[in-house]
């Protein structure tokens, strides 16, 4: 949960985290009696971010994919 929600980095995956948090595990924060469950770790949205490339300096994106040369597998 570092970064979350402000302070994000550039290599988080939000929408995994988002789907974490409405899953319960940041209730913790609130409640600091809470556990969340083990199973929170395996909410996921399937991506793996797989083949990204990261600048070492800013911008830190690398060039998208086209969509059309490089399709989606």
């Amino acid at each position: 949960m570092a970064g979350f929600p402000n302070g994000r980095r550039i290599i988080d995956d939000v929408v995994t985290i988002e789907l974490q948090a409405i899953a319960g595990a940041t209730i913790g924060l609130v409640d600091p009696s809470y556990k969340p469950d083990a199973a929170i770790a395996d909410v996921s949205d399937g991506v793996t971010g797989a083949g990204l490339k990261f600048l070492t300096s800013f911008p830190y994106l690398g060039t998208p994919y086209s969509g059309y040369d490089a399709p989606a597998a």
